[in-house]
């Protein structure tokens, strides 16, 4: 099985609501000349997390926080290597000195769009990934600056606030990969069973499992 990519997005939103789109390069091997998030595939070396606040520093000279938002997946046109998207509200703190990194930059032009503009002219999974947020925003959800990507996994100690439930479907499949991801395997069964009953294919699941578990998503560099 071709090793999958992860990619991480920043959501940044002007005064108007409009977001920032990228165009990646008609040579680009990843969405050639095709419109993006601001985003990069994680490499080996990087944490998830950090993905977003590094392609923020060095192609647009902001230091920002990353608050993670949701993830979605997919396949990459070219390879057909399964992606993983993982998308992040973006809070600018402030401008950096000096240039932009154009040596390793795989953008030619920026400019910001419309939501319903961006949504039309985005890859298939980004546009779903801006809409989920954005609706999510619009709905009440709050992405606090410090949370990441662990937080979906981490063991809450105090009511969560108020926010839309998720579909019974959804939550059998979540429940599913957050026991993988801890490896967890005495409770994959019954999740297994669980997420069966709710109508997701043995297929489907497995690829849950596997790209859940740590060890089973490699991280390749752009």
């Amino acid at each position: 099985m071709a090793e999958s990519l992860i990619i991480g997005y920043g959501i940044a939103l002007d005064d108007a609501g409009r977001v920032m789109l990228l165009r990646r390069r008609s040579h680009d091997p990843l969405w050639p000349g095709q419109w993006w998030l601001p985003g990069d595939v994680t490499p080996l070396s990087e944490e998830p997390d950090d993905t977003v606040p590094r392609l923020f520093e060095h192609l647009l000279r902001q230091q920002v926080r990353a608050a993670y938002a949701h993830t979605v997946t997919g396949s990459e046109p070219a390879s057909e290597r399964h992606c993983v998207h993982n998308g992040y509200m973006v809070t600018v703190e402030s401008a950096l000195d000096g240039e932009p990194d154009d040596e390793s930059n795989p953008f030619d032009a920026i400019q910001w769009w419309t939501v319903s503009e961006a949504i039309a002219v985005l890859p298939d999974q980004q546009a779903e990934l801006l809409a989920v947020i954005l609706e999510r925003l619009n709905t009440g959800w709050t992405f606090e600056d410090d949370s990441g990507l662990d937080d979906l996994f981490a063991e809450s100690t105090s009511p969560l606030p108020a926010q839309p439930s998720l579909a019974a479907n959804v939550e059998a499949l979540l429940r599913l990969a957050v026991n993988a991801a801890a490896d967890l395997d005495a409770n994959l069964d019954l999740d297994l069973q669980a997420a069966r009953n709710h109508g997701w294919s043995l297929s489907e699941l497995e690829q849950a499992i596997e790209i859940a578990r740590p060890a089973s998503v490699s991280r390749e560099p752009a």
